[in-house]
């Protein structure tokens, strides 16, 4: 039986070409999106599983409030330096502990093998405790887990960085340079580890041992359990340990160990606990993330698409089915005389859908391990064509592929399996398949996804398109900053600078401890003069050199440039003196103080220069003091060329010639500022795709819904025609119930993509508003798109020969 109904089945998708074509498009195209969709999806799950005891992992955050900055939380995945191990001597349920220091993407250690030349700048850079390895697994090529962190100046090298260094050679034992000139460190390699063979939030390229000398002595000595929040701390708990409980007595432990520091500070702190297996999905708004973080609200709006992509390709088949109903309709008379019931003919039709769908899944394997690449671009994923293969991705797929067909197919099946076999069978044929509005509300679902689709596009793009406009407060064209990186080189700052003063092209030089736009993490907590110290207010900080504001281009309000000799005078922006109601004319003889363990800082301001984003738009304005700094970090060059390809040679060269053991390394600020928005960027490319493939699938429904109006009405539109009905009578009799459609549509859509996309542009403290053209652009550009799809199948029907649809009669 189950053979027959494959051979009938295989049969009537053969002969019907043009409407097995369109389906097949349809269900194709909808399993090529949830399929590369969950595979990327499959992609983001499982990190930080493979650690022995990742269930009793869990890292320790922390939130700030009450910081005087309007009530802004500093929500991080950082805490304090004395906090983990002070959690495993206070509560037995904690068996083991462990910080990391991550130098960050911006701060890339000069690391070079010793008695060679050749350094390099290395990111991802670590500075951990010995119990790092008690905690983490990883899997070592060279050396040993056990001990290779505990004595002082040893590092274990990822086996990237070991080739790098030493090629195929052996790294355990030989000895690294970090840093130059007289503070440059010898490190000794204890072991090198596999770095690619689980995913997580950890991926160093190599560890420092916390025992050493500088940043490490300075972690391990701090006491303060309220500020330095910029160590990423670890626990492991004993197994069955109630995290719920654990995390109840924080708020007690923090105060019995730490209330006089915050009582100076003024300002209220928590910790939490978060299982490390959740970093990766579940750290949406945390800031100081080691590693790129995804998003399990990301991941589920993806999920929610590529399903509604799937409903409009079954509601393709669903119209397509009804719409050759007639053409079916001796055959399943004749099925029935002869003695076949309803419930066979049910999984007859039941089952070529579920063959068509399962056709659309071997289809669409090759086709999505073609799109991989574009996918992972698309995602900055990085998706191997093997991944389609896993049964974990095929097994779920297969459950979709069957349950799209049963979806698709149940309802004309149930239709085409009511027709009578009498008036068939008599002539009298006039299959009724089921409601009109059914259908209808079908094609409403349809238009509806395709209009919020179209309009979410257009408000990403235009924030987007904000975004990159909007004046970020500083000149970011023609900058370049120029990385000094050593101590070496940060002494030669004077020399350098002028130096690079003369290259051809460059018109400013100045100096900075970070380059505009870059995030700037120091902060002071400051008060006015007469007030009470614990009423802070968080103030960022950040050290530039004389000539910085008119090499940037952003303008001084009020009050002068900074001057080589100034030690406790100081430049604020706008929003610091909003932030302590300092009026703009009383600036310039205002102070502000820093009062911290019983010592006073008093800084005066000499001048106030114009708010400029140090941050993404999404974050407002922090208030920002600017000190005078003779060694800043990174030189900024203003320069007035095109031909950037001689510039940097001759950068280079001028580079070189003061400071050869250093590399020459520099960014372009505008594209720093472009990386602030690759999120947003990222997410509009994204929607743009889909929204493609839904009006590409809509159209087929399209196609469809006419095809059962023109099959319907086709006797209707001879005998129209035989009176003098024109073309154009007939087609607008065919398209105006679509105009209806739309407009239905675009009422039901407006609301709900409007409240979405406000939802998301919440996140934003610089956004658009949301007008009222959007919503009318969507709905023309969907009744555009219709009018034309439609069109074409109703000129069809109403140029074809009358005398062909009323020769029966």
């Amino acid at each position: 039986m189950l053979k027959n109904h494959l051979k009938i089945a295989w049969r009537n998708l053969t002969k019907n070409k043009l409407q097995t074509c369109i389906n097949l498009l349809g269900l194709t195209v909808g399993t090529v999106c949830c399929l590369s969709i969950i595979v990327y999806v499959f992609a983001q799950l499982g990190y930080d599983t493979h650690h022995e005891d990742a269930e009793s992992l869990y890292r320790i955050r922390t939130v700030i409030t009450g910081n005087g900055n309007g009530g802004a939380d500093f929500n991080a995945a950082t805490s304090s330096p004395p906090i983990a191990f002070a959690l495993k001597e206070d509560f037995p349920e904690v068996t083991e502990a462990c910080r990391i220091v991550y130098f960050g993407e911006g701060n890339d250690a000069l690391l070079r093998v010793q008695d060679s030349k050749e350094s390099y700048y290395e990111s991802r850079g670590y500075l951990a405790d010995p119990t790092f390895f008690n905690l983490f697994g990883y899997s070592f090529k060279e050396g040993n887990a056990t001990g290779a962190l505990t004595s002082p100046n040893t590092v274990v090298l990822s086996s990237t960085l070991a080739k790098k260094l030493f090629g195929a050679g052996e790294a355990l034992h030989k000895n690294l340079v970090l840093g130059s000139g007289e503070d440059e460190l010898i490190l000794t390699i204890t072991g090198v580890f596999e770095d690619n063979s689980a995913k997580s939030h950890l991926n160093p390229n190599y560890i420092l041992s916390m025992n050493s000398p500088g940043l490490g002595e300075f972690v391990r000595n701090e006491q303060n359990f309220a500020t330095q929040n910029f160590v990423h701390s670890y626990v492991k708990l004993l197994p069955g340990s109630n995290e719920k409980q654990l995390q109840e007595k924080l708020p007690a432990f923090l105060q019995n160990r730490g209330a006089q520091n915050l009582a100076a500070v003024g300002f209220d702190k928590a910790l939490l606990l978060q299982k490390v297996k959740d970093i990766h999905l579940y750290s949406k708004g945390i800031s100081n993330q080691i590693d790129t973080v995804s998003n399990i609200q990301y991941l589920y709006l993806l999920l929610i698409l590529a399903l509604f992509i799937q409903i409009v390709a079954c509601i393709n088949f669903i119209n397509l089915s009804t719409a050759r109903a007639n053409k079916r309709a001796k055959e399943i008379g004749v099925r029935k005389a002869v003695g076949a019931n309803r419930g066979s003919l049910i999984r007859q039709f039941l089952g070529e859908s579920i063959l068509l769908s399962l056709f659309a899944l071997v289809v669409s394997i090759p086709i999505t391990a073609l799109v991989l690449p574009f996918v992972n671009i698309l995602t900055k994923g990085n998706i191997h064509y093997t991944a389609l293969f896993d049964l974990k991705i095929l097994m779920p797929l297969l459950a979709l592929s069957i349950l799209s067909g049963l979806f698709a197919g149940a309802y004309p099946a149930l239709i085409l399996s009511a027709i009578k076999p009498v008036k068939v069978l008599k002539g009298t044929i006039n299959v009724s398949t089921g409601s009109g509005n059914f259908r209808k509300a079908l094609v409403v679902f349809q238009f509806i996804v395709s209009i919020a689709l179209i309009a979410a596009v257009i408000i990403v793009n235009k924030q987007v398109e904000y975004s990159q406009t909007k004046d970020m407060g500083f000149d970011k064209e023609n900058l370049i900053a120029i990385r000094l990186g050593t101590d070496e080189a940060i002494g030669k700052f004077d020399a350098l600078r002028s130096q690079i003063s003369t290259v051809s092209g460059v018109t400013d030089v100045a100096g900075s401890n970070h380059y505009p736009s870059e995030y700037i993490m120091n902060d002071l907590g400051l008060h006015l003069p007469g007030e009470n110290p614990v009423n802070q207010t968080l103030v960022k900080y950040n050290g530039i050199s004389d000539n910085y504001f008119e090499t940037v281009g952003t303008p001084l309000l009020v009050g002068r440039d900074l001057r080589a000799n100034d030690s406790t005078q100081v430049i604020v922006n706008k929003a610091t003196i909003d932030a302590f109601n300092i009026d703009i004319d009383n600036a310039l003889s205002s102070k502000l103080i820093q009062t911290y363990e019983g010592e006073t800082s008093i800084y005066e301001i000499v001048g106030v220069v114009a708010d400029y984003h140090f941050a993404s738009l999404k974050e407002s304005i922090a208030p920002i003091m600017l000190f005078n700094d003779n060694e800043p970090g990174w030189l900024i060059v203003k320069t007035e060329t095109t031909d950037f390809k001689t510039l940097l040679a001759n950068l280079d060269r001028s580079w070189t010639s003061i400071n050869p053991s250093t590399p020459f390394v520099y960014t372009f600020v505008d594209k720093e500022v472009g990386k602030l928005f690759v999120e947003e960027k990222r997410l509009s490319q994204i929607s743009i795709v889909f929204t493609c493939l839904a009006i590409l699938i809509s159209c087929l429904g399209l196609f469809g819904l006419i095809s059962f109006m023109a099959e319907q009405k086709k006797k209707e539109i001879g005998i129209r025609k035989v009176l003098g009905a024109s073309v154009g009578t007939v087609i607008n009799m065919l398209t105006k119930d679509f105009v209806k459609l739309v407009l239905i549509a675009l009422l039901i859509a407006t609301p709900l993509a409007y409240y979405y996309m406000e939802d998301w542009l919440q996140g934003f403290a610089y956004r658009i508003s949301i007008s009222w053209w959007v919503f009318a652009l969507a709905g023309t550009i969907t009744m555009g798109i219709t009018i034309l799809t439609v069109c074409v199948q109703a000129f069809k029907a109403a140029t074809a020969n009358p005398v062909k649809s009323l020769r029966t009669e």
